[in-house]
């Protein structure tokens, strides 16, 4: 049941060579040339045979893409914008036994759907132990064999475990993780029904800081705090900009998202944000200051705000970075209840 190794391929710097593939930065590109880097965020991504599909965005020229598919993925459906990787992509697809499919186009305005619908159309490869070779972990590369036992099976896009990677263009991380986050909190798109989505993505790493940033830490951030109310988030693994061809200005980190089992907002994450970015736009005041200042921009709130006050759920000597997740997300639940949207000041 385990699927093949990939066969030895041409490295990524000769494909880049043969192909003129020089990153284009209008796609904020950069490239990791070093399959070891790549091995290791396929590994903290968690990727096994077990998982039904694994999705990638900006594959680029494919190296992450290899080790997600040495790391076992039976199921491998890519997102690329740029036109330019499509024989690279088709190369390995050919060379993973067609147990990689591909997408062109933009990630942010995706239909989820597209995955679903490739996916389905890739063959689930299986094969008996006794046709595995032990000491490499692989399979006898029979064509024959594979071809026999390569079959189709129904993908259930609501009760699926999923794995998201991605080496995001630094230009548009933020708006896609935040698209992301909305969409596991109302299960849309790949994160619909009882689907298990994880996600294992790249960042700046002054970004990558933002999102795992606890309470006290100078990184706190609006995305701290939307991330923590789903999401258990770890900083998995940090990257020098050294290691990406043309090399950028800033380092770079992965970071892990896993759902919570019981997220702290029900439902939409659009209040919360509201909050966080109020609270945030001002983040030296001190809450005292910002959440006078709200009631101020929205009236109707000020018996929330009071009664909040009042009952002290939080410390209003603080300042923004102080305060936990979970007292954002409790106002946040209260200003939803009341159908109050909180304007931008």
């Amino acid at each position: 049941m385990i699927p093949r190794k990939l066969p030895p391929l041409p490295p990524i710097r000769d494909l880049i060579r043969i192909y003129g593939l020089s990153a284009d930065q209008k796609f904020s590109q950069n490239f990791i040339l070093d399959k070891n880097v790549t091995d290791t965020i396929a590994q903290h991504a968690k990727i096994s045979i077990k998982d039904d599909l694994v999705v990638e965005v900006g594959p680029g020229p494919g190296l992450l893409t290899r080790s997600i598919l040495d790391a076992g993925a039976k199921r491998v459906v890519v997102v690329e914008k740029d036109t330019r990787f499509v024989p690279t992509l088709e190369q390995l697809a050919e060379a993973s036994d067609h147990r990689l499919g591909f997408i062109l186009g933009d990630a942010l305005t995706l239909n989820h759907s597209e995955v679903f619908k490739r996916a389905a159309s890739i063959p689930n490869f299986e094969q008996s132990v006794s046709n595995l070779d032990i000491a490499s972990n692989s399979i006898s590369p029979s064509s024959e064999l594979a071809a026999e036992e390569r079959h189709w099976t129904a993908l259930d896009d609501r009760h699926s475990t999923i794995r998201l990677l991605g080496n995001l263009p630094f230009g548009i991380a933020s708006p896609l993780l935040i698209q992301w986050l909305k969409m596991m909190a109302l299960r849309q798109g790949i994160f619909q029904g009882d689907n298990n989505v994880s996600m294992t993505l790249m960042f700046q790493k002054e970004v990558a800081e933002r999102i795992v940033a606890g309470p006290n830490s100078p990184h706190r951030s609006r995305l701290s705090v939307m991330a923590q109310s789903i999401c258990d988030v770890k900083m998995a693994y940090k990257l020098p900009a050294g290691v990406f061809v043309p090399k950028p200005k800033v380092d770079a980190a992965v970071v892990h998202f896993e759902r919570r089992k019981e997220p702290l907002v029900p439902g939409s994450l659009d209040r919360l944000e509201d909050v966080a970015r109020f609270y945030f736009n001002k983040r030296r005041k001190t809450m005292g200051h910002n959440t006078n200042r709200m009631a101020k921009a929205e009236p109707r709130a000020r018996p929330i705000l009071d009664e909040w006050i009042a009952e002290g759920k939080w410390d209003m000597s603080v300042r923004t970075q102080e305060v936990t997740t979970e007292q954002f997300c409790a106002l946040a639940r209260k200003l939803e209840q009341a159908q109050l949207k909180i304007p931008l000041t």
